[in-house]
């Protein structure tokens, strides 16, 4: 996500692995490692502060995205017409795709629990685009009213499409 999604929206050509290895993201996730690793516990107060901080994403994300789109007028949203197609290749065919590869290739069979591990992969497939990609838009100044258009129409639409891909998947 941090280099090739970066990479994708900044169209850069080449990595720079010192930036990759030195990336606050990375650096947190080495440190979490270490810490599981260990079994090392860290104190109560930063445990909550984390679990605090880690909360408020979900919500600040949908802030960001809410001011971009507070910024657009209401009819740009909806006529972007390759929204439309692009919300249809990621919330139909995409998981429709999955539901055949799982029903197929006899993969339900592999467990006894197979058949919840791929209902949570369908509902994972099915789901909307993510807010990160709005948020990398915004940070970068590519196009943040359009990934926000794109994102909130996901959504919209995945309120119908996320149903649709469970009846789907259990009718096969």
């Amino acid at each position: 996500l941090w280099t090739h999604a970066k990479s994708l929206v900044c169209n850069e050509r080449q990595y720079d692995i010192k930036k990759i290895f030195l990336n606050v993201n990375v650096i947190a996730i080495m440190i979490g490692i270490i810490l599981f690793l260990s079994q090392f516990q860290l104190p109560g107060l930063v445990v909550t502060t984390f679990d605090k901080v880690g909360s408020m994403i979900g919500p600040l994300a949908m802030i960001v995205i809410g001011m971009l789109i507070g910024e657009m007028n209401f009819k740009d949203i909806f006529s972007e017409k390759r929204t439309y197609l692009i919300c249809f290749m990621r919330l139909i065919v995409y998981p429709f795709i999955i539901v055949l590869v799982f029903q197929f290739t006899g993969l339900s069979t592999i467990s006894s629990d197979a058949n919840q591990i791929f209902l949570i992969t369908i509902l994972a497939a099915s789901a909307p685009a993510a807010a990160t990609i709005t948020q990398f838009a915004q940070l970068y100044n590519k196009h943040p009213g359009y990934a926000s258009i794109m994102n909130v129409m996901s959504v919209i639409f995945s309120i119908v499409s996320m149903p649709l891909m469970v009846m789907i998947y259990q009718l096969f």
